[in-house]
């Protein structure tokens, strides 16, 4: 690996912690929010995520693709620094509901350009320098950005004591733009290194591949979208509502958080696993590594968690289902193997942003009708189970009907 791989990997790293840990800050902040508007807003406060969430989508989807054909992934984190600035003065400046969903609003378009999407951009030009270590390094870049939202989680309880929550906002964004900065000096240009001595691109050849006009007339594109969307609403419907059940049967609200951040804690782990082990187990490997104990853990926390007296069992059940980190790295496995290189960049920022941002959006109101709806968690996570078996099933029948197949 060179020195120039090596540090857009860094850069890549350093920039999707900041990134996704500013995004991810949100749902700490709900108690204060609901504080200063009122109870009887707390839903309409919650649609500066779930409207959030939907802005990422639809930005990864059609904007992110577009951008990186005229500017360089380094380029985009340093825009990122200024957006990330506009965030926080947002938040800082909000004195009404409405105003924290513009703020929504404008946070998805900075975790579009900020996180998944841009992660596998930055290192997209060094992979004839990665070799084998391609799919670790990838799992690597994904990891900091999970790691960002678990460190970020930990800084608005440390700052509540010392300063208001309009500052706080304040304190995030500049460690954002600190961070971004830090990736745009580390991460190399890409047209002096894109490509090794012996890439096609270094002889003059066409990288091998499907262009996007091509892909997204491929029944295999929108399978692998649904797939991953469907994956990620299981996964998300989790997390959203797990601390609520736990405290519905009586657990300490403090111990049920704990569970959530086991989740994301050991979720790193998973995420790094993944990518070491992609090689040896292959993409359908991977995608039952993500789904079936995230699916197992979903059924045991449904039907077989019986009281708040088995703690150790909500524990088993939460290391299950951190497998669901793993989605993030599906999306950069598969796409070189359905589609090639040639888009790779385009393909993967509407699978990793528009996919995974579109199912964490839906999951909430998905899951969330089920449980009112029937009055029951258990339904609401037998629904998110059986939506990502169904996630699982539309992922293996894309490999089947591989374009690349028909190329051959």
């Amino acid at each position: 690996m060179t020195d120039k791989a090596k540090r857009a990997a860094i850069g890549a790293c350093i920039a999707l912690f900041a990134n996704m840990g500013m995004n991810s800050v949100f749902t700490v902040f709900l108690p204060v929010f609901q504080t200063e508007w009122g109870a009887d807003q707390i839903a309409n406060i919650a649609l500066a995520a779930t409207f959030g969430c939907l802005m990422a989508s639809v930005c990864s989807m059609f904007a992110v693709g577009p951008l990186l054909k005229k500017l360089s992934p380094r380029a985009l984190f340093l825009i990122c620094a200024g957006l990330a600035a506009v965030y926080c003065l947002l938040y800082y400046s909000a004195t009404k509901v409405w105003m924290l969903i513009v703020a929504g609003l404008f946070g998805g378009i900075v975790l579009a350009i900020g996180t998944h999407a841009m992660g596998v951009a930055v290192i997209t030009p060094y992979f004839a320098n990665y070799g084998k270590k391609t799919p670790l390094i990838v799992s690597l870049v994904l990891a900091s950005a999970a790691l960002g939202a678990a460190a970020f989680s930990f800084l608005p309880g440390i700052l509540f004591d010392k300063m208001s929550w309009r500052n706080i906002f304040l304190v995030i964004g500049a460690i954002v733009v600190v961070c971004d900065a830090i990736a745009f000096l580390l991460i190399p240009k890409t047209e002096k290194t894109a490509a090794a001595a012996d890439t096609p691109a270094a002889a003059g050849a066409e990288a091998a591949g499907l262009t996007m006009g091509e892909t997204l007339k491929t029944p295999a594109f929108w399978l692998v979208f649904l797939g991953v969307l469907f994956l990620t609403i299981m996964y998300q419907g989790l997390c959203v509502y797990m601390p609520s059940y736990l405290t519905a049967l009586g657990m300490n609200e403090s111990v049920g958080a704990s569970m959530q951040g086991v989740m994301q804690t050991v979720g790193i782990v998973f995420i790094f696993a993944g990518g070491a082990l992609v090689n040896k187990i292959g993409v359908k490997g991977l995608i039952l590594f993500t789904g079936t104990p995230l699916t197992v853990g979903l059924l045991l926390f449904a039907y077989l968690f019986p009281s708040v007296t088995n703690v150790a069992l909500a524990v088993v059940c939460s290391v299950l289902c951190v497998s669901g980190a793993v989605i993030t790295n599906i999306c950069p496995t598969i796409t070189p193997v359905l589609f090639g290189q040639k888009s790779m960049n385009q393909i993967n920022s509407i699978y990793s942003g528009g996919a995974f941002w579109g199912g964490a959006a839906l999951a909430s109101q998905v899951v969330g009708r089920v449980i009112t709806g029937t009055n029951s968690f258990a339904n609401g996570f037998l629904t998110a189970a059986v939506i990502g078996v169904a996630g699982m099933a539309l992922l293996f029948v894309s490999l089947a009907a591989s374009p690349m197949k028909k190329k051959a």
